[in-house]
């Protein structure tokens, strides 16, 4: 066990709400339950916020929208002063522009350590990232291609730089743990049905097209089959939501294809599909993929970028080229085929969920990080675990 408990500073500044901002609000409610104290410095009035406040975070909000805010710095360093900061942590690459000059105004040596889920196109070797990132103590990327687009891209040194898959809470993710049938008499989806489901926000990319154009491909030969795509759009992309759903009544399958909207309930909708559909045009990693594998979904995804890092060929999943609706297609009339394969693949997509993104795993890597920065080690005889008690204020 770990001596102490740490004061964390969290952050994302962004107003939009996807898979990066899930991950920034999970990992630090699993920090809290884990018995840290955590704040999460955020936008005010963003999606972030709220679902911060309402998971009971101590939610921060800050105004910042650029990279040059020195009333914020101030603001900032303040906070880190009073509340004895130990470890930042940025959940969004934009943030150390403005928490390296927060750090230096407290004059502290509070350890800053950067998730990237986003790879970049530019180069960061200029003076500006030069002097932000002199000041990252570490670098977690998702996915192993996140990881080398750092050290391409960033004037990062490889032992600073470590490889931090994203994961999932593998009991609540279970398929014992929920029931089938609920969501599919909410849509209507007889249980002879075989639905094929695609989970992902609204944003150009994610291959929304190409999963319709593959339901107006399969279902003239596969009447039996239904599809259901769960998503909502992110800020600024409603207008991309609304084209989807034009398309859907212009392809002619708007009776086979439902829209479930934002869902809470996740482990519910997996277990509802019979196959799960991952279409995106480029990825750093894929959330949705080890939830769906986790409910024991075979997959079928785009072999693209950090999608590498999780889904099998043959074993957990069938990969597909990105923007091609037709192999997509063929690739699901595969497993609509087989249900011998849907099951086996199912079967060996949670097995590898459980060793290599499981939750309470993810965590104690993340805690073995910030205690190896603060140069704490852990107790004697014993491994990580969860920590209990409160911090003093």
């Amino acid at each position: 066990m770990f001596p102490r408990p740490l004061k964390i500073l969290q952050t994302c500044f962004s107003h939009s709400w996807g898979g990066l901002e899930q991950q920034a609000c999970e990992v630090s409610a699993q920090l809290q339950n884990r018995g840290h104290h955590v704040w999460l410095a955020c936008c005010p009035g963003s999606r972030l916020q709220q679902e911060a406040q309402e998971r009971s975070l101590n939610a921060l909000p800050y105004r910042v929208s650029g990279y040059f805010h020195p009333l914020i710095w101030r603001q900032l360093s303040a906070f880190i002063k009073q509340a004895h900061v130990d470890i930042i942590h940025c959940q969004l690459s934009k943030d150390i522009a403005t928490l390296v000059p927060s750090m230096l105004l407290a004059r502290r040596s509070t350890p800053i350590v950067l998730s990237k889920r986003v790879g970049s196109y530019i180069s960061k070797k200029d003076p500006f990232h030069r002097f932000t990132y002199r000041h990252v103590s570490r670098v977690l990327a998702i996915s192993e291609v996140i990881r080398r687009n750092v050290l391409e891209t960033t004037p990062m040194s490889p032992d600073r730089v470590r490889t931090i898959h994203d994961a999932i809470d593998t009991d609540l993710f279970s398929p014992s743990a929920v029931d089938r049938t609920r969501v599919r008499q909410e849509f209507g989806f007889a249980m002879d049905l075989i639905i094929i489901g695609f989970v992902g926000r609204f944003s150009p990319g994610k291959g929304h097209e190409e999963f319709l154009q593959a339901a107006q491909i399969l279902h003239p030969a596969y009447p039996n089959v239904r599809f259901l795509i769960v998503g909502e759009a992110s800020h600024g992309e409603e207008q991309y939501e609304e084209q989807i759903h034009r398309l859907c009544q212009q392809l002619g399958v708007g009776k086979v294809v439902k829209f479930a909207g934002f869902r809470t309930d996740i482990p519910q909708v997996m277990a509802a599909f019979d196959i799960f559909a991952f279409p995106s045009h480029a990825e750093s990693f894929g959330v949705a993929l080890i939830e769906a594998m986790a409910m024991e979904r075979p997959v079928v995804s785009t072999n693209c970028d950090g999608v590498l890092d999780i889904v099998v060929e043959g074993e957990t999943g069938i990969y597909v080229p990105p923007r091609n609706a037709r192999e997509l297609a063929e690739a699901l009339a595969r497993l609509i085929k087989d249900s011998v394969l849907r099951e086996r693949m199912g079967k060996a997509g949670r097995k590898r969920v459980l060793a290599l993104f499981d939750r309470k795993r993810q965590m104690e890597t993340i805690e073995e990080v910030y205690y190896d920065l603060l140069m704490v080690p852990p107790q004697a005889g014993s491994e990580a675990q969860v920590i209990s008690g409160t911090v003093p204020s």
